[in-house]
């Protein structure tokens, strides 16, 4: 009896997934934010989000099977105040933009 072991395991082929679903949103957020064309914008906003909830599906099989490590929990202090930072930048940018057009 011949039995041999598999040369890629179920673990390195759904974290080559994962992987290429990242690469993807990338991707598919490029286009959305490149693209000049409302209906064009729109197909592509709409395979961001489908590709992002096969992200998060493919994490919890990840996570359920111990696959996927995350680094240590991040205190949620830091994470709103990660969340400030932007929204103050994100609201400077616009106040900005809206000087320029007019």
């Amino acid at each position: 009896m011949n039995t041999q072991t598999p040369i890629i395991g179920d673990q390195d082929i759904v974290y080559s997934y994962l992987a290429d679903l990242k690469r993807t949103s990338r991707e598919y957020t490029t286009a959305a934010m490149e693209s000049n064309c409302p209906e064009v914008r729109q197909i592509f906003e709409q395979l961001l989000q489908n590709t992002l909830k096969l992200q998060e599906q493919t994490y919890q099989l990840m996570s359920q099977q111990g696959w996927y490590n995350t680094s240590s929990p991040v205190l949620i202090a830091e994470i709103n105040k990660q969340i400030n930072s932007y929204t103050q930048t994100q609201s400077q940018t616009n106040q900005i933009v809206q000087q320029n057009m007019m």
